[in-house]
Order: C-alpha cells, then sequence, then structure tokens
C-alpha cells in the first residue's frame, strides 16, 4: 500500500505540473554550528579539495571528536577557497573527519594538541565522490543542480535530462538569469552582451553562436559570473558564462560517447576518450551535429510619406540549420609534483543556413502601387576555425597557494555569409509569372587571428590572506570583404555592383594588469581588485580617405564582500564595471544590403559602453536544500542604440550610435528543494524594472517597462535507475528604444533510463510540449510603424543514448567503507 501511495503521488504531481500549478515548499535540517573566529593558541586547520580535481570544496563539513570516548568537540565549515579554522581546543589526542554530500569521508586520526604544540596544519584533505560498487561500475551520487558560490552560480549539467543530446543552450534554458528565445540567442539578465569562456579561456566563437556548437554531454559545469573580478576580462556588460568541460581523472583508458536522434531531421554524435598516467593525462574528442528547425514568420511595415501611406506585408514560411563536426586534443604532462605543462587543440566547421519563402503584397494608399511578389531568401554561414594553446602550472608550495600560471592562446576564423534574395511577381492570387523583380547574391567574407599572452601569479598572506596579480595581452586582426553581385538576365551572370561591395581592415591591442587581494576579517571575507586596460583600435577602409582610430586608457574596480552568519546563511554583496566593445560589423560605415527595403550602415565613430553593476544577496541552507533572493543594479552609459530611420527613397536604414543610458534594478529569487527522496524542485523567478533614458534621432526617448522571467523545473526520481524532469519557462515583455517585445512561455518535458548497471543511458525529450514558443514584437519611428512574429516547430521529440567506456575504479581494499582513514604526522599524513 505504501509503494502504491508513493507511485499514485508521483503521477499526481507530474499531472499538477503539466497543468501549470505550482508547489513550493521547504524543509529544515539539522542546525550545524559554526565557531566564530577563535584564538590562535589552540586551532587545528587545513583545505579541503575535491580528489583528483584539486578543486576547493567549499561548505564541506568539519567535525573534531576526542579519540578517548569519540564524543564530538566542536566543528564547523569550510570557506569559498576550501579552507577551514577552529580553535578552542584544550590539549588532547583528537581525530578530525571532512565530509560533504555525496562524497566518501575522510578523517585523520592521532591528533594532538599539546601545551608546546597548540597549532595543527592538516594540509591539504582530499575527498572522493561516493560510489557504490556494483560491478565495476562506479555510481555517483546526485549532487545540486544549481550551486551558489561567492561570485557565481555554478550550474551541473548532468543533474539536467533535459539537456540529454543537446547544447550549452539547452541547459542555459533553464538557469536562473539566463533568457532564451525561440531561435537560441541567449541574454544574461536580459542583456546579449556577455562572454562566453571555455575552461575560463575566451571561446573561438563568441555570444550564442559559441552556446548553440557545445555538445551538453561534453560538459562538466557551466559556471554563471554575473559580476566577474578583475582577474577576467571586463568584456560584455551582463558577465561570464563560462563553460567547464568534462575531465575524466580516472587513470587508464576511459571515455564516453552520446548519440542523438529528433524529428525534424536532427541528429548529433560526439566522442570523449581519455588516458591517464602518473607522468601524463591525454584526451581526445570529436562531435559532429546537424540540427533543422523550420517555423512560420509574418511580418508588417507602414511607412508615411508625401502624404501617402505605403504598406509592406510578408507572410511565409523559414527553415534554418545549424551543423558543424570539431576535433579537440590535449596533453598534460606532471613534470613534477608541481609543475604541470599542457597543450591543447582543436579545429573544426561551423556552419548555419536558412531558406524563406515567403509571399509579399506591396501597396500605397492612395493606391498608385499595388503589386505581389513571391520572395525567396536563402543565407548559407561557414566558418572554419583553429585554436591552440599552450599553458604552465608551477606550484612553490604543496597546496598550491603559492602558484604561477602562464597561458599563450591563438584563435583562427576564416569563413563566408553568402546570401541570394529574389522577387517574381505574381498575380492577386500570388501565382507567380516568369518576370524577376529582384535578383541579388552578397558574399561577406571573414578571416581573424587572434592572440593572447597572459601570467597570473597568486601566493597566500597570512593565514587567510591570498594577492593575485596578473598580465595580459590581446592582439586582434580581422578583414572583412564584402561583394554585392546583381544578375544579368540577358548574361545569365553575376555582375559586381560596386555601390555595395567594399573592404575592412580591423586592429585592435589591448594590454592590460590587474591585482586583487582578498582576506578574513572575523566572519567577513573580501576581495578586492583593479584592472587597467589600455586599447589601440584602427579601421581601415578601401573607399574611405582615412582611418579610424580609438586611443584610450580604462581602469574596471572590483569588489566582493561575504558575511557568513551561524545558521548556515551568508550574506554576499559585489560590484563591478564593465565594457562592451562594438565589434567589426557595428563599426562597418559602407552600407550593407539586406533587401530592397532595407540597409544597414556601421558607425566607425562608435565608443565602447560601460556598466556599473551592484548586486546583494543572501542565501540561506537547509540539508541539500537553498533558497537564495538576490538584488541587483546595473546601469549603462554610453549605450549603443540600434537606430531605424526612413530615408527619402522610402529604404529603411538601420546604423547604431551612442546615444542612451538603460538601467535594470530588480531582485531574483531561487529555491532549490529536496522536497523529498523522490522530488526535486528548482524555481527562480526574476522581476526587474528596465528603463532606458536618452534620445533618439534628436527626440527624447524616456521608456521603461517591468519585467518578470521565471522558470520551474522538477525532477521525478521513480527509481534509482529512471527518472522524469519537467520544466516550464516564462519570459515577460520588454521595451526597447524603438518598440516592444512580447512575452513567450515554453516547457519540455525529459525522460531518463539507465541500463547495464549505468554505463547505457536512454533519455527521450519533448520541447515546446504545448506549441507555445514564439518571438513577437513592434517598433516605430519618425514615419514608420512595424511588427513581427516568429513561430518554431513545436513539440520536437528527441532520443539520446549515452555509453560510458571503462567508466570504473579499481576495487577498494574495504568496499563496504566509506571513510577512508590516515594518520596524522606532523609535517603531513
Amino acid at each position: 500500500m505504501k509503494d502504491f501511495l508513493k507511485r499514485k503521488g508521483k503521477v499526481l504531481f507530474m499531472f499538477l505540473f503539466l497543468a501549470g500549478l505550482q508547489a513550493m515548499g521547504q524543509t529544515s535540517g539539522p542546525k550545524v554550528t559554526e565557531t566564530a573566529s577563535l584564538p590562535v593558541q589552540s586551532v587545528i586547520k587545513g583545505k579541503v579539495v575535491e580528489n583528483g580535481t584539486n578543486q576547493a570544496m567549499e561548505y564541506a563539513n568539519i567535525s573534531i571528536f576526542s579519540s578517548r570516548d569519540s564524543s564530538l568537540i566542536t566543528g564547523g565549515i569550510t570557506d569559498v577557497n576550501g579552507e577551514f579554522r577552529i580553535g578552542n581546543l584544550v590539549p588532547g589526542t583528537f581525530y578530525v573527519e571532512a565530509n560533504f554530500i555525496g562524497f566518501n569521508k575522510t578523517r585523520i586520526n592521532n591528533v594532538r594538541i599539546t601545551p608546546n604544540n597548540r597549532q595543527i596544519e592538516l594540509g591539504v584533505i582530499e575527498l572522493e565522490p561516493a560510489t557504490e560498487e556494483i560491478g565495476a561500475v562506479e555510481v555517483v551520487a546526485d549532487r545540486a543542480r544549481v550551486e551558489y558560490k561567492i561570485d557565481k552560480k555554478i550550474i551541473n549539467v548532468a543533474q539536467d535530462i533535459n539537456a540529454a543530446g543537446g547544447t550549452a543552450v539547452d541547459v542555459l534554458e533553464n538557469t536562473p538569469s539566463i533568457q532564451v528565445d525561440i531561435e537560441g540567442n541567449v541574454t544574461l539578465r536580459g542583456s546579449s552582451s556577455f562572454t562566453v569562456f571555455i575552461d575560463g579561456r575566451p571561446s573561438v566563437l563568441s555570444g550564442s553562436d559559441a552556446l548553440q556548437q557545445i555538445p551538453a554531454s561534453a560538459l562538466e559545469t557551466i559556471e554563471i559570473i554575473t559580476n566577474p573580478s578583475v582577474k577576467y576580462d571586463p568584456d560584455g556588460n551582463a558577465g561570464i558564462i563560462n563553460l567547464v568541460m568534462k575531465k575524466n581523472i580516472l587513470s587508464g583508458f576511459n571515455g564516453v560517447v552520446n548519440t542523438m536522434i529528433g524529428t525534424g531531421d536532427k541528429r548529433r554524435i560526439d566522442l570523449t576518450v581519455n588516458h591517464k598516467t602518473k607522468k601524463r593525462n591525454l584526451s581526445f574528442g570529436i562531435d559532429n551535429n546537424h540540427q533543422q528547425f523550420s517555423g512560420e514568420n509574418e511580418s508588417t511595415r507602414e511607412t508615411f510619406l508625401n502624404d501617402n501611406t505605403e504598406y509592406l506585408i510578408m507572410k511565409g514560411d523559414r527553415s534554418f540549420t545549424r551543423k558543424g563536426f570539431g576535433v579537440k586534443g590535449g596533453v598534460d604532462f606532471y613534470l613534477s609534483d608541481k609543475t604541470t605543462l599542457g597543450f591543447m587543440a582543436n579545429a573544426g566547421q561551423y556552419n548555419s543556413s536558412s531558406l524563406s519563402n515567403g509571399l509579399t503584397h506591396h501597396y500605397t494608399v492612395p493606391l498608385t502601387l499595388d503589386e505581389y511578389t513571391v520572395n525567396t531568401e536563402s543565407s548559407e554561414r561557414k566558418n572554419d576555425y583553429v585554436s591552440g594553446n599552450i599553458n604552465f602550472l608551477h606550484k612553490y608550495n604543496e597546496d598550491g597557494s603559492h602558484k604561477l600560471e602562464g597561458l599563450f592562446n591563438y584563435r583562427y576564423r576564416n569563413g563566408d555569409d553568402v546570401e541570394f534574395q529574389s522577387e517574381i511577381v505574381a498575380d492577386a492570387n500570388f501565382q507567380p509569372t516568369d518576370i524577376y523583380d529582384l535578383q541579388i547574391r552578397t558574399t561577406e567574407g571573414e578571416e581573424s587571428n587572434d592572440y593572447r599572452m597572459k601570467l597570473d601569479y597568486t601566493r597566500s598572506v597570512g593565514p587567510d590572506g591570498k594577492l593575485e596579480a596578473g598580465w595580459q595581452s590581446r592582439l586582434d586582426r580581422e578583414t572583412e570583404d564584402y561583394l554585392f553581385e546583381d544578375f544579368d538576365p540577358e548574361t545569365q551572370q553575376w555582375v559586381n555592383n560596386s555601390n555595395f561591395s567594399s573592404r575592412m581592415d580591423f586592429k585592435r591591442d589591448i594590454h592590460s594588469v590587474y591585482s586583487t587581494f582578498s582576506n578574513k576579517m572575523g566572519p567577513v571575507e573580501y576581495m578586492a581588485g583593479l584592472r587597467g586596460e589600455y586599447t589601440d583600435r584602427e579601421i581601415q577602409h578601401a573607399m574611405a580617405t582615412e582611418s579610424y582610430k580609438l586611443d584610450r586608457f580604462d581602469l574596471f574596480p572590483s569588489l566582493h564582500l561575504s558575511y557568513e552568519l551561524f545558521d548556515k546563511s551568508q550574506l554576499m554583496t559585489s560590484y563591478s564595471r564593465r565594457i562592451n566593445r562594438p565589434g567589426g560589423r557595428d563599426l562597418d560605415p559602407f552600407p550593407s544590403y539586406m533587401n530592397q527595403y532595407s540597409i544597414r550602415i556601421g558607425n566607425p565613430a562608435l565608443e565602447p559602453e560601460y556598466t556599473d553593476s551592484f548586486d546583494l544577496s543572501y542565501m540561506k541552507r537547509f540539508g541539500r536544500s537553498f533558497i537564495s533572493l538576490e538584488g541587483f543594479y546595473r546601469v549603462t552609459n554610453n549605450l549603443i542604440t540600434r537606430l531605424n530611420q526612413l530615408g527619402d527613397d522610402g529604404i529603411l536604414y538601420m546604423t547604431s550610435d551612442n546615444l542612451n543610458s538603460d538601467s535594470s534594478l530588480g531582485g531574483e529569487l531561487m529555491a532549490n528543494l529536496n522536497l523529498t527522496e523522490w522530488l526535486l524542485l528548482n524555481t527562480s523567478v526574476s522581476v526587474y524594472n528596465y528603463k532606458l533614458d536618452g534620445e533618439v534621432l534628436g527626440q527624447s526617448v524616456n521608456r521603461e517597462s517591468t519585467n518578470v522571467d521565471g522558470r520551474l523545473n522538477g525532477t521525478i526520481k521513480f527509481s534509482d535507475n529512471s527518472r522524469m524532469q519537467l520544466m516550464g519557462m516564462y519570459r515577460g515583455p520588454s521595451v526597447s528604444a524603438q518598440g516592444d517585445n512580447k512575452g513567450m512561455f515554453f516547457s519540455n518535458i525529459s525522460y531518463r533510463q539507465d541500463f547495464m548497471n549505468k554505463k547505457l543511458t536512454a533519455t527521450l525529450s519533448l520541447r515546446d510540449a504545448f506549441g507555445s514558443a514564439k518571438h513577437e514584437g513592434s517598433s516605430s519611428g519618425t514615419n514608420f510603424n512595424s511588427t513581427y512574429k516568429f513561430k518554431r516547430e513545436p513539440r520536437v521529440f528527441t532520443l539520446t543514448l549515452s555509453y560510458k567506456i571503462n567508466n570504473y575504479k579499481m576495487d577498494r581494499s574495504d568496499s563496504s567503507s566509506d571513510t577512508n582513514e590516515m594518520d596524522f604526522e606532523e609535517g603531513g599524513f
């Protein structure tokens, strides 16, 4: 009867979720008392890291027991650096246990405090992920999908089964602070100005292009850093999205292969293998993907010129495809216990294409023009890329608190964006004739070479302080060629149109130095830093008589504060200054033909925009659950504003200028709730006021909106080998300088089943279950109004299979024990 009721409860929850009801609850766990700052004359201290990765483990539990009767004497938790310091201990013999949920416990015996030895340094304590031996296969305990750190949110990708077979974008669809539209375009707190890192290094591709190419199966975690310290590049007003790739820490040969198929011609396969010894670690991977999406679009435009109203009504279907392949490889040489030298390279090709077939009705009132056309627009964007880096790490001490890191990185991209447009004259029923009203072809070629050199130095200062300093140089070289061709029906040849063909050379050098200092003052932890950057930018255009230069020096400060409360809650605040630099396309002053009704013109006088970002957050933990409340304020000056202006020829000209400032003030509530052993809820809601001040084309603009974004993710565990995940996301309406964007809601459902002792996993997913995802809005300006709407194919099914190769560890001598024990001796254990 009990099992029957449990199954009924799971089914009832699933139906309530799909019906749109939200259930929130909270559980209370046992409180853990933390010790305050204690006298230094009787102290036990150390650092806890994850075995194999050496990643510091924050919030690990430290317990000190009497060796005489095993009674608990005192305890505490580790800080953001994995370090702990516990005092007020009387002389005696103790054993110390370090523990964290999902990891095996480590016990250090024979820790003695005497009147002559009151300070005990345990050094680095390693915790291994908890495993249950089933034959030779390891089963790793679940981790929370979202973890909250002092300066970032960490998304554990393995806990998001909705993303199986997808890309980093699919993971981000259900991530706090992130919004994703139906075309896979990502914004961070409403801004598309963010930087994508891969393992802390800039991606070869940028923005959403990079996120759409990285398979979710290759990711360990995703870090959302809204207020980065000055150690990171200040580029991207909204912050940084850092993709942390999987690094198998097992010795010997191991790996994983994933394959996905989906409705509507979608498929992906990727393979990652690893071979590790004590002297080196060799890795290799390949991936190939092809995903096609279909959709419907419609738009209207009204223009008012010379007492005439001109109407342009378009409707049609659109398909777009993203595909690519890549090869990556790397090797780390462990030259000594303290020195590592690594080499990594990847190469591949990223393609995207689209095909639109539409019907256009173009007429004026009073009626002087009334024409019908059948339109075809196709584009293919192909990019070849290569990147490689050399990195080294040298530790001056055992725990790595004193170290030197270096990196040289090279990135190369080369590709063409070819677009074809045609319009055939038709009758009022849209039956085409053999008369072409338009036939054009454009080819935009781009080639770029980017170099990056950096050095980072870190050393501890006192028991809790840390000093970091670094230097970096970034050298960017880019060439863009734009070829515009008309089709000559008489010669049946494409003819160059010099009015729109051009070439631009772009050069930008950025030299940076930074320093940060972090320390503790009782329960307060702080980190302050300052970064200086000198920028030398030059643009040379083939059709211009002069070059356009920018020569400036900028300062970027940052500050992070954390206050640890005794009830396992945490108060954090941070500030950083960010920059958004315009790209080559934004700066190109030559007209770029989009269609016969629209032309884009870059602005070489564009300057960077600057953002001051403030965060204040509070987090309360309940065992493995937590609730966090985060307030943020972001103001951007010198705002790059997109402008649409109607010319006397009836063509809409699109450009950009530094005209305005905007600000966002709001809060985000997030809860990660382990309600029962079979039900996990992760939910967040963000409410913020967006305000835009300035002018557009000489007219004052003061617009604001209250934006609401929310998501709810529920995971139901039917057994150790099967679970279901249900997700819903709502993105509220918002405003821009010349328009409005409407709201959107969509939902996904996924089911995962494990086979063969968890070596094989199958995941079935349904995306946009209710067919509600769409992109819709309007814009207006002097003498024009326009609307647009795009809807992508709904209810996409995907099936993903994942197989682990040699994913096991050697059996321990005592497999029944989940505690690693060792004796303490002065100087180490």
